[in-house]
């Protein structure tokens, strides 16, 4: 193109209000729950980055991070980097006291029997435990599906030791019904300033029919009824434990 022709491309651009310095913003492809979106914008709020992925509003989003899940409240812009990954999941909460379970709900392997295999649950569950199986090797299944355990996680900044063993008891209404809580080996100390501490919400004598296996059980509930089994998996489920054990107790 010579110089004349760009000259009055250039003039085309300004009349259209077009700044040829500024004109264009490089596509970006990030990842939100194993899905590629494309964006343009060089930051979104967290409502924006849902609306792009289709993921409906009271869903937590979150940036995914080595060893923890960031939530991006949805009045929050951020920038957005080619290639982030995030993710989304139902909103749970801590309880400051461990709410009583529901019967046979996290029994495990022990009362399996007293029940008619769910077709659905065990789909579900063995479909999921091998999509989680690519990021946790070691990941085992038992046969009845009545637990999942995923050895060597990774746990946020301030945890000691900073791996554990996390043990996912799906209920027996799964994928209705969200797991009670979860469980994590015993042991495990929160920094707090200087010195280590015991982690809020973490029960060892609380209906855990695992405490003699070194389990405690981390009390995160679904309150406000959030799950959704067309959205939620025990692989949103992970990334649930991912953020809140990143958050304050």
């Amino acid at each position: 193109m010579n110089a004349g022709k760009a000259a009055h491309r250039a003039d085309e651009h300004r009349a259209n209000g077009k700044n040829t310095d500024e004109e264009s913003t490089v596509a970006k492809t990030i990842r939100i729950n194993g899905v590629d979106v494309p964006v343009i914008a060089d930051d979104l709020t967290g409502a924006e980055l849902k609306r792009a992925g289709g993921i409906p509003a009271d869903r937590v989003l979150v940036r995914q991070g080595r060893d923890r899940n960031t939530i991006v409240p949805d009045g929050q812009r951020i920038r957005i980097a080619d290639g982030e990954v995030f993710a989304h999941h139902a909103r749970h909460s801590k309880a400051a006291e461990p709410a009583t379970r529901p019967s046979g709900g996290g029994s495990g392997g022990s009362n399996s029997g007293d029940f008619a295999p769910s077709n659905l649950r065990h789909r579900r569950v063995r479909w999921e435990a091998a999509q989680l199986a690519g990021g946790y090797p070691g990941l085992r299944v038992a046969d009845d599906d009545s637990w999942v355990i995923i050895p060597d996680f990774r746990l946020p900044a301030g945890w000691f030791p900073d791996r554990t063993t996390v043990l996912l008891v799906p209920p027996l209404t799964y994928p209705e019904s969200a797991p009670d809580g979860f469980y994590l080996g015993s042991q495990l100390q929160r920094r707090d300033g200087d010195r280590l501490v015991s982690p809020g919400h973490y029960f060892q004598g609380h209906k855990n029919p695992y405490a003699d296996l070194g389990y405690f059980w981390y009390c995160l509930e679904d309150t406000g009824h959030n799950w959704n089994a067309e959205h939620d998996s025990l692989i949103t489920f992970v990334e649930a434990i991912r953020t809140y054990l990143g958050t304050a107790d």
